[in-house]
């Protein structure tokens, strides 16, 4: 059984679920600057993101980059480098580097 709870902690650290409750709800210019300022500092935040079919989402993304009305990041809740357009992001929240 060692290496199954071995193998869980690995996936563990790479993934992380985005916080229970609502995702975060914040104006425009504020976000945009939010996703610059963790590209600068290399930080995570919690998004809050509208599909192609207008359902919300929450994720943790690490951003790499804003530019061209996407923001490109590792997207931690889908193990995934994903681009996310600008317009869809709900909202942006510093994450506890503790957390």
């Amino acid at each position: 059984g060692d290496e199954a709870s071995r193998h869980g902690a690995e996936q563990a650290r790479l993934r992380a679920d985005a916080p229970s409750g609502e995702p975060p709800r914040s104006p425009a210019m504020a976000t945009i600057e939010r996703l610059r300022g963790a590209v600068d500092r290399g930080g995570r935040v919690w998004i809050g993101y509208l599909d192609q079919q207008g359902q919300a989402s929450s994720r943790i993304v690490e951003p790499v980059r804003v530019e061209g009305g996407f923001l490109t990041g590792y997207d931690a809740t889908r193990a995934a480098v994903h681009r996310f357009a600008l317009h869809r992001i709900t909202g942006v929240a510093e994450l506890d580097d503790e957390a």
